[in-house]
């Protein structure tokens, strides 16, 4: 099929569609919201999003929001007036949890169904976890709140953080928490930061930029527990050493 003829299937078959839900109000979700109204849907859009959050732009929460050099509304993807220009439907603060495709509804954590004519999933990804207890000092970093609770836990000045993970988020909330001066560890069971993204070459220039900075590298080794009942008091790694910590960030991709 030709992509004159591609697009003209699908035009086609917008024209009969009345109402489109769109499952992810991030930035796809934003996208694909403004991409149907600028291509002239006139229908109602559904745009459902488990975080209570206007869109907002991810890449600055590991840099600028951590750093304290930007607030949230300086995140947001798109103004308040071209938001509601978008004359959408916004269901925010709920997850969908099922999709009927026979009879195109959507159930949300809060037992509504939503119908409509044409689903856009868009749901991105999820932070993964640690198989550890949850517990005060543990964070994670993928949604603003995340980034909020971080922030706050920097702020109380803590002696020691461990960033347990060196890719992309990892390097930068270290690199960033660095800036502020504190003291970081960060652990990696590869042989250089980001070597998954940009190999090993480029991965061991970042590993001496890291420690030029100041940042205690420990590659080559997994981290086997986290230490502390009420709270995060360090990490156990494999090579039988431990390292104390106040805050462990977890950074081991979604």
């Amino acid at each position: 099929m030709s992509e004159g003829s591609a697009g003209a299937d699908l035009n086609a078959s917008i024209s009969d569609v009345t109402t489109v839900t769109i499952v992810g109000a991030s930035l796809a979700g934003l996208r694909g919201a403004e991409a149907l109204r600028r291509d002239g849907f006139t229908g109602r859009i559904n745009l459902i999003g488990d975080e209570t959050h206007d869109p907002y732009d991810r890449p600055p929460l590991s840099k600028q929001f951590l750093a304290g050099e930007w607030g949230s509304d300086r995140l947001r993807l798109s103004s308040a007036e071209k938001l509601a220009g978008l004359e959408l439907d916004m269901r925010l603060g709920c997850r969908a949890v099922s999709l009927d495709v026979g009879n195109r509804s959507i159930t949300l954590d809060d037992d509504t169904v939503v119908s409509s004519d044409a689903v856009l999933i868009a749901t991105g990804a999820r932070a993964r976890r640690l198989p550890v207890a949850d517990r005060p000092g543990l964070h994670v970093l993928r949604s603003l709140d995340d980034a909020v609770a971080l922030t706050q836990a920097v702020a109380q000045e803590p002696k020691h953080v461990v960033v347990i993970g060196a890719g992309f988020i990892g390097a930068e909330v270290a690199a960033t928490l660095r800036s502020r001066e504190i003291d970081v560890t960060m652990v990696d069971a590869a042989e250089a930061p980001m070597i998954r993204g940009l190999g090993v070459e480029l991965g061991t220039v970042c590993a001496e930029i890291h420690r030029d900075h100041g940042v205690d590298l420990r590659l080559g080794v997994d981290v086997d527990d986290v230490l502390g009942e009420d709270h995060v008091t360090g990490v156990a790694l494999s090579d039988g050493t431990t390292v104390e910590a106040d805050i462990v960030v977890v950074g081991i991709g979604a």
